[in-house]
């Protein structure tokens, strides 16, 4: 175990986190709405396809990691998926919801799990966490295993508290327009992140 990589690992973990992305902000603003007992199939849902995703790119890294081309595939498309996101989070209007009508919530385990196959922002984390960390923390399956187990506890926890502060502000989403300029505002940071990824460019996954 190589202690320094596994601290870097958590530092790249800290400023994904700092950063709200799909998975936060939907906890987040699903909790505003619903309420957080709303959320519990939501994020089992996005620990699973988490754990899908992670797995599935962590293998593939693993097989491809000699090879510039592949790697810069894979960045491009984690980037298509982050601006599609910032997109939708302009476009979303919370006051359009008619949260009688769904005591429940409107987002359960199914869309946990599909959200991560077009979470870009997740994407790019996850390639950049296996490219640099499988070898440093193990190598093979060791190595993906490790890396999965410390950025799913270190995830879920964040999402739990995202849906917490979403319960406790839920007042903002039902002020007029306050609750669209919430996600407008959070629609602007995942822009600044897309912006910060487009600069490093894929020699920051292959480097």
């Amino acid at each position: 175990m190589d202690w320094v990589a596994l601290g870097e690992l958590l530092t790249l973990l800290a400023i994904g986190l700092l950063t709200p992305g799909p998975n936060a902000l939907t906890c987040f603003g699903h909790s505003g709405l619903f309420g957080p007992r709303a959320n519990i199939k939501l994020i089992a849902g996005m620990a699973i396809g988490f754990v899908t995703i992670e797995l599935s790119v962590g293998l593939l890294v693993d097989a491809v990691s000699d090879s510039t081309a592949a790697m810069n595939v894979l960045h491009w498309i984690g980037m298509a998926f982050l601006g599609a996101m910032v997109v939708a989070m302009f476009r979303f209007d919370p006051a359009s919801v008619k949260v009688e009508n769904n005591i429940e919530g409107m987002l359960g385990l199914k869309v946990g799990i599909g959200m991560q196959f077009v979470n870009g922002k997740e994407w790019a984390f996850v390639i950049i966490a296996m490219s640099q960390f499988i070898e440093p923390l193990g190598g093979g399956m060791t190595g993906i295993s490790t890396i999965i187990f410390v950025t799913l506890t270190t995830c879920v926890s964040a999402m739990v508290l995202w849906t917490l502060a979403g319960a406790r502000l839920n007042h903002l989403f039902t002020q007029g327009t306050t609750g669209k300029r919430i996600f407008q505002f959070c629609g602007f940071l995942l822009g600044l992140l897309w912006v910060v990824f487009l600069l490093q460019g894929p020699a920051a996954i292959t480097s």
